[in-house]
């Protein structure tokens, strides 16, 4: 089942984000590319950060997590960096969504 794959990778990434945990101070655009380019994410941090404030802005609109990943899935043609993004989205833009990737509070 996709959605259940998603969930353990989005988790295992979640926890390779996290040596890139936001810091005080700094703009969550370059926390943000800064972990995605520690994690070997490819692509351009002005792209990646697109991708994850869209991710942002589907869940503000009510969107669930599968549409959107589908939706990112054909943006990024590429689900392991769909899955980095996911990932990484609620950490750095939007914390008031962490729990609606499937890993509960703690991504």
């Amino acid at each position: 089942m996709k959605s259940a794959a998603l969930t353990t990778l989005t988790l295992t990434v979640a926890i390779t984000l996290l040596t890139g945990v936001p810091s005080a101070g700094a703009s969550p655009e370059l926390d943000y590319c800064r972990a995605m380019a520690a994690a070997g994410v490819p692509g351009d941090c002005a792209t990646l950060a697109g991708f994850a404030k869209d991710v942002c802005a589907q869940y503000d609109r009510g969107l669930d997590m599968t549409s959107i990943v589908e939706r990112l899935d054909v943006a990024t043609k590429n689900e392991a960096v769909s899955n980095f993004v996911m990932a990484g989205a609620p950490m750095y833009f939007c914390p008031e969504h962490r729990g609606k990737n499937g890993g509960g509070g703690g991504i």
